[in-house]
């Protein structure tokens, strides 16, 4: 049996839908509570090398958790889980580039082939995405890519010289098609099939993948 003490952050699912996509299943939850074991860090590695580490920060005593109901301290302490940074672009109907900075991108363990991003109703990347069949590219951004990264939280027009640094300077590149949407709340859930898998060459070596976490990117 687990014990959930020795684990880092665990939530309680209530299970909302399931929808089986290409052999995978995407699972639609509601987060009912949210509980810290005795963790005391968290942290990021990417071969063997630490791309971040914070000590975990919280506003009430641990004998408080888990949350119920979920409130600001819940998102306090998932806001530090660290995540990769990454772009995904597209071309809107019109012809336009668009692109847009995403911490929520997964690759399904279970879904080979398969990568999972999410989009807010409300962002002009959004309102250029097409359905399913469209094809987009996802980026894992470098540390190299900073500026980038807070570029296009905000600004949803890709640049010809934007869009040259990011195929050159990221991590990896993946072209996809979009195999199934879904909406939930104010975003937009994406499941993508990979075509194409490309590493480009790198003229720096030790380049770090870009990583958020605690509110800020670390480098």
């Amino acid at each position: 049996m687990l014990d959930e003490r020795k684990t880092g952050v665990t939530a309680d699912l209530s299970l909302k839908n399931i929808s089986v996509v290409g052999g995978c299943a995407v699972v639609q939850a509601v987060v009912t509570a949210v509980s810290l074991g005795e963790a005391e860090f968290v942290q990021a590695i990417y071969r063997d090398t630490y791309l971040a580490k914070r000590a975990v920060a919280l506003d009430v005593p641990r004998s408080k958790l888990p949350f119920y109901p979920l409130d600001k301290q819940t998102k306090t302490l998932l806001r530090q889980m660290p995540s990769a940074m990454w772009v995904v672009s597209t071309s809107a109907a019109h012809g336009e580039d668009l692109a847009m900075t995403a911490t929520s991108v997964t690759v399904p363990a279970a879904a080979r082939g398969m990568i999972c991003f999410n989009v807010g109703h409300s962002s002009a990347f959004y309102a250029g995405l097409g359905g399913v069949g469209a094809g987009v590219r996802l980026f894992a951004l470098s540390t190299r890519q900073k500026d980038i990264a807070e570029r296009y939280v905000t600004r949803a027009a890709l640049g010809k010289e934007d869009r040259t640094r990011v195929e050159e300077e990221c991590m990896v590149a993946a072209s996809c098609t979009i195999e199934h949407t879904e909406d939930v709340q104010d975003h937009h859930i994406v499941l993508t099939k990979i075509d194409g898998v490309k590493v480009p060459e790198k003229d720096e070596e030790g380049l770090m993948p870009l990583v958020w976490q605690h509110g800020k990117l670390i480098t």
